[in-house]
């Protein structure tokens, strides 16, 4: 449909209806409506650079796909409980574990961790199918101090209470210790392991700050270390402290780190994502400078919960630049932060009944309030409207693909259960 209202005529070389762009901009009453057939919508508002990703099927019955590039930088998947949000996450993410991506995953809820596994093979270590790779934060996955990078621990020491004045102390001195053991590293190759408890023994001996308030500033340091210590998320020993950058090499070409935060307090999630988060940075760097380019692909499941206004900022900005392409995937709507939606080059919109809601995810559309409203208050389960560079900005309705023989089901615990008397 043109900007007046009209399709453009076809020519010669092409047998269906072109477009014109469209800039959301709806046509008066005065027109012909007539149902267009899903090849011409493909035509108009899909393109195929080689990357298609197939997330259901239309109405009409035909398999409904998306460029894979499309996807790139910012998505948002969102609607009410049980309309099927998280399903259609997992969809996405299959579907570009099978087209060869990297994906990091930080599952609040337990939702991926069910998803099919990697599979290496004993002898080679290579990778024989693709598949998630179960990261427990705090049980198999846990970080080394220096790993684990001196601001998320300044986040996470001050989020504990953490006064100014020893966290500058702390801050300072921790930062000289690292910048010692990079030169030796540089000079030697290896240093000495420090971990919490060695840093906890330095405030114990009254290392940070000096003066008469040595003491106060120390005490303070030595009961916030104790404190993080008890999230169990730092590495007591080398052994201990995992390699995200080895676990990402594994899925490299393919595949899911699924970073399970579910048995964190929420003082330790956001600390530990910020972390990750650091780290994932530092991945894309190495890609850029090896020209490699093998960008992650990271979903954030209620982001609202453990991922800072600050934090969130930086991946929607800045995070292009590094190749970072990231989902939000929450049913808290109002969560969504609107630099998030402003931001968005895609919404992945499932049944949506309340208007407020409705309100606030159309500021980052590219359509008005009324036509919003009334597709996603109708929404049937598990069918979503999709709007942004996926579909040329045109809203589009698709039926999302069933996994059969997969376990997609996040692990909901009941008190009553089929077939058990309550004792």
């Amino acid at each position: 449909m043109g900007a007046n209202g009209r399709r453009l005529k076809p020519g010669k070389e092409d047998s269906l209806n072109r477009w014109e762009q469209w800039d959301g901009w709806i046509p008066t009453r005065d027109v012909t409506v007539e149902r267009t057939t899903d090849e011409e919508v493909f035509a108009n508002a899909t393109r195929n650079l080689g990357h298609p990703l197939q997330l259901g099927h239309t109405l009409a019955g035909h398999p409904f796909l998306v460029e894979g590039q499309d996807l790139e930088k910012v998505n948002v998947v969102t609607g009410v409980k049980g309309s099927g949000k998280s399903h259609l996450s997992k969809v996405l993410l299959l579907q570009l574990i099978a087209s060869g991506a990297p994906c990091v995953v930080f599952d609040i809820n337990k939702e991926y961790i069910h998803l099919p596994k990697v599979e290496l093979d004993p002898e080679t270590g290579k990778v024989r199918q693709r598949g998630i790779i179960h990261l427990e934060a705090g049980g198999n996955f846990r970080l080394g101090v220096r790993q684990f990078g001196l601001s998320p621990m300044m986040t996470l020491l001050q989020r504990f209470g953490l006064p100014e004045v020893s966290a500058l102390y702390f801050e300072n001195r921790l930062a000289r210790l690292w910048a010692e053991a990079e030169a030796l590293e540089r000079e030697r190759g290896r240093v000495p392991y420090v971990g919490l408890e060695q840093i906890m023994q330095m405030a114990e001996n009254n290392e940070f700050g000096g003066g008469s308030n040595a003491m106060v500033v120390n005490q303070a340091i030595r009961s916030r270390l104790e404190a993080l210590k008890n999230t169990n998320i730092f590495a007591r020993n080398p052994q201990e402290a995992a390699s995200l950058s080895e676990s990402y090499r594994r899925i490299r070409h393919g595949g899911a780190l699924v970073i399970d935060i579910s048995a964190l307090s929420n003082l330790a999630r956001e600390g530990f994502v910020q972390a990750i988060i650091e780290l994932i940075k530092d991945l894309c760097l190495w890609e850029i400078e090896n020209g490699t380019h093998r960008f992650p692909f990271i979903f954030f499941e209620e982001a609202h919960l453990y991922v800072s206004r600050h934090s969130i900022d930086y991946i929607v900005t800045r995070a292009r630049h590094l190749g970072i392409t990231s989902f939000f995937v929450t049913n808290m709507i109002h969560g969504l932060d609107e630099t998030i939606l402003r931001q968005a080059d895609n919404l992945f919109l499932l049944r949506i009944p309340f208007e407020d809601d409705v309100r606030h995810v159309s500021r980052g559309a590219a359509t008005d309030y009324e036509t919003m409203a009334a597709f996603v208050r109708r929404l049937r389960q598990h069918h979503a409207l999709v709007i942004g560079n996926v579909t040329a900005q045109y809203p589009l309705i698709f039926r999302v693909d069933r996994l059969a023989g997969i376990n997609t089901a996040g692990e909901t615990r009941f008190f009553f259960q089929r077939g058990v008397p309550v004792e």
